[in-house]
């Protein structure tokens, strides 16, 4: 047994067992194996800590600094598997284990109903629900409320499970990847993990990622004797990082009194808590969260210099010729471009993963002028799907590589129009089948230098959810369908890594973890409106909180953009100011996308835009370097680095850009000017005007069409000192 307060820094797993009617101490290595679970007192009076316990089984297991994964058995099994997908990685550093307040089984022997990580305990209650705490302030973080399991219409081996946190009124959640909805604050939204799959419904828009960050303002009393959700005076921090690791279809409620989640078909529970460490506050305790997630799901490359500036884009180049007009009128006009981009259908059949040779005759010449004469690097379209007049489909079909029918054991065709016929979509959780793809990736674009890829429809593309019965190698669709757009950046990452390349590929999805395969991900097939450029900027800064630090939209909005437009012209205008100061800098649309075919004002004002962010390379690649190191959002919303500042936690509509600078794009139809907010603790300077604000105010700032409410931070404290900016 193991004496209270007992520190031990190797692995601690607190397993609650099944089939068992009392509480049992194995020990493994240097390591505890504890089990504990649904409880009650048996007076046994020896210790009131011993306990009668009924059937569940599970883990409980310090997964990194102040972090704990917890895996949940569920029906009758008492196996807890390590085969199924999800985003966890054993974090490098397991952190300082404690444990404390033990009870023991019919033999005497003492197990830890609690177990302590660093600055995180979790009790077991005797109704065996989980509380978590933060150390060092004492608070509640997250306290699992209801849990209940029973058998899915899928298999008879999975299981629905619905898990119920406590939330405060006042709480405020963020993250959950991308959406369109115009909120920053989750708080009373409901999502359905499927929806985020349907081209349909969310226009590639809706990224489903299940990873949340709570914080619950202090609570004070006023005048009437109420309690009122006031911010607390000083100490400001997130309570919590949450990963719900359930890698199938289910749904999510952010309700007034609770967090509900529900896995639709599933094996097992699994998720991870984790929270700030006890000397960390302010920023750097927001900061601590997104430290600790990255080193449990992995970190994100560092991004290559020659992909910091901007991207051009447009559906579509239909020809070489095409391309490298272009490509020479942006080098002929000096603007400069770091990567230009051939869309989908440049191929002779959706599967071949090669240019189609009277369109592109020449991809070798095409890609040495473009790369060597003009600077630039070309990105390609690969979509998943084989059609069965493809070069690729045989191989697919004789090596059982495409999704498959379940219920009938039979191939499935994949319902997706774009693919012109019938088609296969490849499974990537297999990686016999990833290495086949990635080898027609290689012969088809890499053999001529082309290394970087754009993985369009990687949700995947689905008009009407998922065929009945789709199944993976490891598992139905609704079991682990949340993940193909993680495994299939595994295919181009793996690729790249074995070829010597830095792994970069943009999707149209994500799920959690991708960040580590190099995965980035734009905000889908938007609308060429006002209201979408407003919606972006939130979207963005939850995927980027949510731990997809690589991000960037449509400039422009992909659908319904007229270059001839007035109204138009100062949309992609407006747009352009805004993308400059996102993670990466990119335009596409259904349009002509030259700069050159706007009015002769918006083209001026896009130029000196581009040349901006031409401008900041070492800015933007110290803020990519910190994303590498601690996965710290290149963008943030302002209570992220100014937490103690209670007006911050409101305003949705600002944000950092990097260290040094603030935010405030510019998204109404002929405004002029608009109202923003100085942060406490900092002065603030104009970046195009060097007029100086202090912080603590609000101010309406003028807004002419030639520049945008931009500022430095001149003083107060940042993550280090602020950044010289050109």
């Amino acid at each position: 047994c193991f004496n209270t307060n007992s520190t031990n820094r190797s692995n601690i797993v607190m397993r609650l067992p099944a089939h068992t009617q009392l509480l049992l101490l194995v020990l493994v290595g240097n390591g505890i194996v504890a089990t504990a679970s649904h409880a009650v007192d048996d007076g046994k009076g020896a210790n009131s800590d011993c306990r009668k316990v009924e059937s569940w089984s599970g883990e409980i297991e310090p997964w990194g600094k102040d972090s704990f994964r917890v895996r949940l058995a569920l029906g009758s099994s008492s196996t807890i598997r390590d085969d199924i997908p999800g985003a966890l990685i054993k974090p490098p550093n397991q952190g300082d284990v404690v444990t404390s307040r033990l009870v023991c089984d019919i033999n005497g022997a003492q197990v830890p109903s609690q177990v302590i990580n660093g600055n995180l305990k979790v009790d077991v209650s005797d109704l065996g629900l989980l509380t978590f705490t933060r150390v060092s302030s004492g608070k509640v973080v997250l306290q699992e409320t209801a849990r209940t399991t029973k058998p899915s219409s899928v298999a008879s081996d999975l299981y629905t499970v619905t898990q119920a946190f406590k939330s405060d009124e006042n709480e405020m959640i963020f993250g959950f990847g991308e959406h369109e909805n115009g909120h920053l604050n989750q708080k009373g939204l409901q999502y359905d993990f499927e929806q985020c799959l349907e081209y349909s419904h969310s226009r590639g828009g809706e990224v489903c990622l299940p990873f949340i960050l709570g914080y619950t303002p202090g609570l004070s009393k006023i005048n009437d004797g109420t309690k009122n959700a006031a911010l607390a005076a000083g100490g400001a921090c997130l309570d919590y990082g949450m990963l719900w690791n359930m890698p199938g279809y289910g749904s999510v409620a952010f309700d007034l009194n609770a967090t509900t989640w529900v896995a639709t078909a599933a094996a097992q529970l699994d998720f991870l808590v984790t929270v700030a460490g006890s000397g960390s506050s302010g920023s750097e305790c927001n900061a601590d969260i997104n430290s600790r997630y990255v080193d449990a799901t992995g970190h994100s490359p560092l991004l290559p210099e020659w992909a910091a500036g901007y991207w051009h884009s447009k559906n579509r180049y239909a020809s070489q010729a095409d391309l490298l007009a272009a490509a020479k009128e942006f080098h002929d006009r000096k603007i400069p471009v770091d990567i230009i981009v051939i869309d989908w259908r440049h191929w002779t059949t959706m599967g071949d993963w090669s240019f189609d040779p009277h369109a592109w005759p020449d991809p070798q010449s095409m890609v040495d002028t473009i790369q060597n004469t003009y600077g630039m690097r070309i990105m390609v379209s690969v979509w998943p799907f084989s059609e069965i007049k493809s070069t690729s489909f045989p191989t697919i079909n004789a090596s059982g590589y495409g999704v498959q029918n379940g219920t009938q054991g039979a191939d499935l065709f994949w319902p997706d129009g774009t693919c012109g016929g019938p088609c296969y979509l490849y499974d990537p959780t297999q990686p016999t089948a990833r290495e086949y793809v990635w080898s027609r990736v290689q012969d088809g674009y890499l053999k001529y230098g082309i290394h970087v890829f754009w993985l369009d429809a990687s949700e995947p593309e689905t008009s009407n959810g998922s065929p009945k019965g789709s199944h993976y190698k490891q598992g139905y669709a609704e079991q682990i369908g949340m993940t193909f757009p993680f495994f299939h950046s595994q295919t181009i990452h793996d690729g790249q890594v074995s070829q010597n390349q830095p792994p970069l590929m943009l999707l149209r999805s994500g799920w959690a973890g991708q960040q580590r395969y190099g995965g980035a991900v734009w905000s889908g097939d938007t609308h060429s409106v006002f209201e979408t450029l407003e919606h972006s900027i939130r979207a963005g800064l939850n995927i980027q909180l949510s731990g997809i630090a690589w991000w960037t939209t449509d400039i422009g909005g992909y659908s319904g953009g007229n270059p001839k437009d007035p109204q138009f012209n100062e949309l992609i205008v407006r747009w352009f100011q805004y993308g400059a100061t996102c993670p990466l800098f990119r335009q596409h649309g259904a349009r002509p996308t030259e700069p050159w075919l706007l009015s002769n004002q918006s083209y001026e004002l896009i130029v000196k835009v581009i040349e901006l962010r031409a401008s900041w390379q070492s800015y933007v690649m110290d803020a990519m370097k910190q994303v590498n190191e601690t996965g710290l959002p290149v963008q943030r919303p302002l209570w992220y680095d100014f937490p103690d500042d209670a007006k911050t936690w409101s305003i949705e509509d600002q944000y950092m850009f990097g260290s040094s600078l603030m935010v405030a794009p510019v998204y109404t139809y002929q405004a002029r000017n608009r109202t923003l907010y100085f942060p406490s603790g900092s002065k603030w300077q104009h970046y195009f005007t060097s007029e100086t604000y202090d912080g603590g105010s609000s101010k309406t700032i003028d807004a002419p069409l030639e520049t945008f409410p931009l500022f430095k931070r001149v003083s107060g404290n940042a993550w280090k000192d602020p950044v010289s900016i050109a």
